[in-house]
């Protein structure tokens, strides 16, 4: 082997050492990159069940609150149902009482 071809193989290796080195470098960033993607992974997965979490609990909530919206929207309406028959009465009675004394004002005019 002579001199150039030395020198030719010995640039080689070089050029080898190099790539080999580019390629351990790369390989350690993407083993850095797939790490910090496994943890943000397991992030997500966290934030996904806490929001179910969360829907549970609003569904929940919600179906409390309709409970208590029906509730006191039956409360808020007896006491208008009360006055609206006690209006009712007052008026059949003021009307039987009219034409109670509309008869008995005919039975004496006869």
């Amino acid at each position: 082997m002579n001199e150039e071809q030395y020198a030719e193989v010995m640039g080689a290796l070089r050029a080898n050492d190099t790539e080999h080195k580019s390629y351990n470098r790369r390989l350690h960033e993407h083993d850095e990159a797939i790490k910090e993607l496994q943890q943000t992974q397991i992030q997500l997965a966290n934030l996904t069940n806490a929001v179910n979490n969360l829907a549970n609990g609003i569904g929940e909530v919600k179906t409390a609150v309709q409970s208590v919206d029906k509730r006191v929207a039956d409360l808020e309406r007896e006491p208008g149902d009360k006055w609206k028959k006690a209006t009712w009465k007052v008026i059949e009675l003021l009307l039987a009482a009219a034409v109670g004394f509309f008869i008995s004002y005919m039975s004496k005019g006869v």
